[in-house]
C-alpha cells in the first residue's frame, strides 16, 4: 500500500489557524451587527470559511487503512472546482439543469482563470472557478507555491445589462490541487445595474429574474478585472487588508451564454408584508418584512426597520433570525445600508432540502448596554414549497 500522505501530497490544512470561541448570545448577535455594517452592497468582500477539511476528519481509521478510499478523497478535492454542488455541500449533480458547464480559460500576465461552471440564481449568478499561475509570474510577485491567488472585482454582462460594484462572496477550499491551483466559487449579485452602456451604475435594487424571457438565451460574459494575493506577513506591518494584500491589475473574460427558464419556474416568491411595532428599552419603531423569495439554491429575505425613536444604525441593532422547522439556525450571509431612520436588509440563506418551513424570529439588541431579546411574541413559521427537497 502506498503511504496515506503521498497520496495526500499537495494539501495542506493548517488546524492550527482556527479557535474554538463559545460566544454567548448577546456576542452573536453583536458580531451578526458588526458583520452586517461591513457587508456593504457596492465592492463588498465576504470571505466565508469553507472546512473543505470535513472531507479527511469523517475518515475513520479503519477508513485510513484504505488506500481506495484516500485515493478517492484526494479525486473529490480537486472535484469540487469542477462542481459548484459540493462547494455548497450537497449532492454531485443536484443542480443539473440550472448550471451550466463552461470550461473556458481566460489568460492574462501568465494566470489563468478558469470558469468551469455558471449558475443563475435567483438576484446573483454564481461561478465555478480554477485559478493558477505560471512558476515565472509567481516569483514576479514574490509568491510560493502555497500561496493562493483569489478573484477580485468581477463585472457580469447579460444580454445589454452590466453588474458590477455589487455584494460578492468568496467561498475557497482549503485544499489546493496537485498542480498548485486553487478553486473557489464566487457569487455575484446581480442587484446594481447599468442598463444604458455609459459604465456607470443606474438601477439599485434590481432583480433580474423578474426582467429575463425564460424562452431566450442570453450571451452572457464573466469579466474580472482585478486579482489579488496575500503578501508576505514579513512585509506587511499595518495589518490592514489594503496592506496585506496586492492586487494584480488585468482583463480576465469568458463568454458563454445562459437560459433562466428553470430557475424562474423553481423559484417561489411569498408575499408577507408584515408589519411589526417595534417597542424595547428605548428602541421605538416599526420592523417591515416584505417577502421571502425560494430558489433550489438559496433562501431569500427583505426586511426594512425604521426608527421613531433610537438610531436605527448605530449602537441598536433591530433584525430577525431565521430557523427551519427543527429550530436549526440556517447558514446567513446579509448586505444592507440605509440612513439614522431607516434600515435596509437583505439576507440570504443557504437552501437545503430538509428545510420545509421558516421560523422567523424578530430580535432587538444593544451592543453598547449588552443586552438582547428575541421577541417570540411576534414569531411566525411560513411553510415553504421547497424544490431543493426533489
Amino acid at each position: 500500500m502506498k503511504n496515506q500522505y503521498d497520496l495526500l501530497n499537495g494539501s495542506s490544512v493548517d488546524f492550527d489557524e482556527y479557535e474554538e470561541i463559545e460566544l454567548t448570545a448577546s456576542e452573536k448577535k453583536r458580531m451578526k451587527k458588526r458583520l452586517k455594517r461591513e457587508m456593504k452592497p457596492a465592492r463588498k468582500k465576504a470571505r466565508p470559511l469553507f472546512a473543505a477539511a470535513v472531507l479527511l476528519l469523517a475518515v475513520t481509521p479503519v477508513m485510513m487503512q484504505n488506500e481506495t478510499v484516500w485515493a478517492s478523497a484526494v479525486r473529490i478535492s480537486q472535484q469540487i472546482g469542477q462542481q459548484i454542488e459540493l462547494f455548497m455541500n450537497k449532492p454531485e449533480g443536484s443542480y443539473s439543469g440550472y448550471k451550466k458547464t463552461v470550461n473556458e480559460t481566460a489568460t492574462d500576465q501568465g494566470i489563468q482563470v478558469k470558469v468551469n461552471e455558471l449558475m443563475l440564481d435567483d438576484g446573483q449568478v454564481l461561478l465555478g472557478l480554477t485559478i493558477s499561475a505560471d512558476e515565472f509570474r509567481r516569483t514576479a510577485l514574490g509568491l510560493n507555491r502555497n500561496t493562493p491567488i483569489r478573484p477580485g472585482e468581477l463585472r457580469v454582462k447579460i444580454g445589454n445589462m452590466s453588474f458590477f460594484d455589487s455584494a460578492s462572496s468568496i467561498t475557497d477550499e482549503t485544499i489546493k490541487n496537485k498542480d498548485g491551483s486553487w478553486n473557489y466559487l464566487y457569487a455575484l449579485k446581480l442587484t446594481q445595474a447599468d442598463t444604458d452602456g455609459d459604465g456607470k451604475i443606474d438601477v439599485h435594487g434590481y432583480n433580474v429574474l423578474d426582467h429575463i424571457d425564460p424562452n431566450k438565451n442570453y450571451q452572457i460574459s464573466a469579466q474580472f478585472t482585478s486579482l489579488e494575493f496575500e503578501k508576505n506577513p514579513a512585509q506587511t506591518k499595518s495589518g490592514n487588508y489594503r496592506d496585506s494584500y496586492g492586487e494584480i491589475k488585468g482583463n480576465w473574460t469568458v463568454h458563454t451564454s445562459v437560459n433562466g427558464s428553470k430557475i424562474i419556474a423553481d423559484t417561489k416568491v411569498y408575499p408577507l408584508n408584515k408589519e411589526i411595532p417595534i417597542n424595547e428599552k428605548g428602541i421605538e419603531g416599526v420592523l417591515s418584512i416584505k417577502e421571502v423569495r425560494v430558489s433550489p439554491v438559496s433562501i431569500k429575505l427583505h426586511y426594512t426597520f425604521t426608527a421613531s425613536k433610537g438610531n436605527a444604525q448605530f449602537g441598536t441593532q433591530v433584525g430577525v433570525t431565521v430557523k427551519d422547522q427543527n429550530g436549526r439556525d440556517l447558514f446567513e450571509s446579509g448586505s444592507g445600508g440605509g440612513t439614522n431612520t431607516v434600515l435596509e436588509m437583505d439576507e440570504e440563506y443557504r437552501n437545503d432540502k430538509e428545510v420545509a418551513m421558516l421560523r422567523i424570529v424578530p430580535y432587538v439588541s444593544d451592543h453598547e448596554k449588552d443586552w438582547s431579546k428575541d421577541l417570540t411574541s411576534d414569531a411566525f413559521n411560513l411553510k415553504i414549497n421547497n424544490k431543493a427537497q426533489k
